[in-house]
């Protein structure tokens, strides 16, 4: 096992609380049954530390750990590669036709909007501009 950074350590500890609330109270409440506005908060709190512990420490984080995070966090980074050494991340992007059809055609569209200035040299500069624009 490869060694965690302090700060890696502590978005795993943070982002498995947050799993922990949403487990406990939506397997135990009866269905229709809202969350406690207390838990709703915690879980939100949580997902703002979070974000917040990524977008400071993103440098030293490894770069796989961040998009898996992320992606607990609701975010849907996709890494784009420009065939010119430029790299972008998006999480916007639409497709054509429902994903079960693409097994069935096997092939599609995907399209992503990056805004100009969006490519960068390395992925690290991509992943910044993604976790600092305002979308």
């Amino acid at each position: 096992m490869k060694n965690r950074t302090t700060e890696q350590l502590l978005i795993e500890n943070m982002s498995k609380r947050r799993y922990e609330l949403f487990g406990v109270d939506y397997n135990e409440r009866p269905d229709g049954e809202e969350m406690p506005v207390k838990v709703e908060k915690e879980i939100d709190d949580l997902a703002d530390k979070i974000l917040n512990c990524i977008k400071t420490y993103h440098y030293s984080l490894p770069f796989e750990f961040v998009f898996e995070e992320l992606t607990k966090l609701g975010w849907a980074p996709c890494l784009l590669y420009d065939d010119d050494g430029h790299f972008a991340i998006s999480g916007d992007g639409m497709q054509s036709i429902p994903m079960d059809s693409l097994q069935e055609t096997g092939s599609d569209w995907i399209s992503h909007h990056i805004v100009a200035g969006g490519w960068f040299p390395t992925i690290r500069q991509a992943l910044e501009h993604y976790l600092n624009e305002e979308y």
